[in-house]
């Protein structure tokens, strides 16, 4: 009984979402909410992966085209996009995204840790691969992926 307990504790919750044919999965106490994709306003000379910014009852928030971010070309708006609100470091940000897709848990023990070569290129966004059955979910470190715009919000002028 003991060790089934054990067995039972050790997993990790994950809120789950698509970027092109991938599933990738952040800490699921990041995610404040998922909303469909509204009214996106463009901020003038912001950087491109910023796609700008939506109002969120009363809160204004920056929207981050998470593809474009991590380099796997943009995200095209369709009925299945969504915007992962996120709460990293006290600040919310929206994360577009192809699909949003569930929340699960997954053992830790199926976690293993990123390939070299994957790490090699950008080892800040994958923190590691979650071998689920008929499929794999690239765990993203998102405090580490958006440090630099979080950086840059804290030291711009309020």
């Amino acid at each position: 009984m003991r060790e089934e307990r054990k067995a039972v504790e050790a997993t990790e919750h994950l809120a789950t979402f698509f970027l092109a044919s991938e599933e990738y999965g952040v800490d699921v106490r990041v995610v404040q909410e998922i909303i469909r994709v509204s009214e996106i306003t463009q901020v003038p000379r912001a950087p491109d992966f910023i796609k700008g910014v939506i109002n969120l009852r009363g809160r204004i928030i920056p929207v981050i085209d998470l593809k474009r971010k991590l380099g796997l070309g943009e995200v095209e708006l369709s009925r299945q996009s969504r915007i992962v609100v996120v709460k990293i470091k006290e600040r919310l940000l929206g994360l577009l995204v192809d699909g949003a897709s569930q929340v699960l848990k997954v053992p830790v023990s199926s976690i293993e840790a990123a390939p070299d070569e994957v790490t090699e290129v950008d080892s800040t966004a994958v923190r590691g691969v979650a071998k689920m059955p008929g499929r794999l979910i690239i765990l993203m470190d998102l405090a580490r992926t958006l440090s630099l715009e979080l950086r840059e919000a804290e030291e711009a002028p309020e």
